[in-house]
């Protein structure tokens, strides 16, 4: 059916929630229905909740928790009361643009492959300048309308989902208890499925980060464990450099596609160039160039002193890499020749 069915989870931020909920109203064209999961919010809360209800035009099915059951079990409850061809999650701290959803989807139907998508947001290090406004700032990135970059994982903030992911993988893991990983690991299992997670360049959502986290004390505990479980089940996210001189330019197709598939497995890349080099569009990979007069020198200075080591470093310099292998007990890293 042409429908996106909104899932909110709700605990209590009656100003934020209304707010969210005022802002899907004015600037949502899209067919929708919202599915909002209460868990368990305040007397005040609440009450507005079910005025959605009464009186108005808006299709809004209300699921009430007699206890806070978490953000994941929300969410499942939300999705297995969905029937919608398509479900965007959305916190309830947060504040949509014009035409986000159309955007949003549009793109999603661009390509069979992508079957998750974020907005652009302030969370993916979209940001307003100081003096601007977030209506304002949606405008100017509406120009990239279409456009679509791809992500290492969807981030659950606001995460549009087609039906076919969710036939073919499920739901949220409940392991993940009341939130953190779950949204990774969600996307993870869609990558095994075949599917790609992007960002919408041209639609933009902005997330008032972390107001219902905050709240809970056992955030820090919950994250540690949350994190241990999905590196168990996935493993731990690799580090991996390439260093790359101008002379090489010939070998940046095979180690592209290295570079992409070690992106879409969930992990970290990072170019060193001599000069501006082609390099996969991917959120996972990076590049800075550092000139060609002094490239190595300047490699080995950011590798040795890197807080967050590599895993693995990639050279072509026979000599540099001798180099790095015997410097090995300070920067950890596995040294591999290209």
């Amino acid at each position: 059916m042409d429908r996106c069915d909104i899932i909110i989870p709700v605990w209590n931020q009656l100003e934020a929630t209304r707010d969210c909920i005022d802002s899907i109203i004015k600037n949502t064209s899209y067919p929708f229905r919202l599915i909002i999961i209460d868990n368990a919010s305040d007397d005040a809360t609440r009450r507005y909740l079910e005025s959605l209800k009464q009186g108005s035009s808006l299709q809004a099915d209300i699921i009430r928790n007699d206890k806070n059951l978490g953000f994941v079990k929300a969410v499942n409850q939300g999705m297995a009361a969905s029937d919608a061809n398509y479900i965007c999650i959305l916190n309830n701290d947060t504040l949509v643009t014009r035409l986000w959803l159309t955007e949003m989807i549009n793109v999603a139907e661009s390509h069979k492959d992508i079957g998750i998508v974020n907005p652009s947001s302030n969370n993916l290090g979209q940001k307003p300048a100081q003096d601007e406004t977030i209506e304002s700032y949606a405008e100017s990135i509406r120009r990239q309308s279409g456009r679509f970059s791809e992500l290492g994982s969807a981030i659950g903030f606001c995460m549009l989902i087609k039906r076919v992911v969710l036939d073919k993988i499920g739901l949220f893991d409940e392991i993940y208890g009341m939130g953190n990983f779950e949204d990774t690991d969600f996307s993870r299992k869609a990558a095994k499925a075949g599917f790609i997670c992007v960002r919408a360049c041209g639609a933009y959502v902005y997330h008032r980060e972390n107001t219902s986290f905050d709240k809970i004390r056992a955030f820090d505990d919950d994250f540690k464990r949350n994190k241990e479980i999905y590196e168990f089940r996935w493993g731990k996210p690799k580090r991996v450099a390439y260093v790359l001189n101008s002379a090489d330019a010939g070998l940046s197709k095979r180690l592209g596609l290295e570079a992409m598939k070690l992106a879409r497995q969930g992990n970290w890349v990072k170019y060193y160039c001599d000069v501006e080099c082609c390099i996969p569009g991917h959120s996972n990979i990076s590049s800075e160039i550092l000139g060609k007069k002094n490239l190595y020198l300047n490699v080995l200075a950011k590798v040795l002193v890197k807080k967050k080591k590599f895993d693995e470093i990639v050279v072509g310099n026979d000599k540099f890499g001798r180099i790095l292998e015997k410097l090995h007990f300070i920067h950890k890293a596995k040294v591999r020749y290209y």
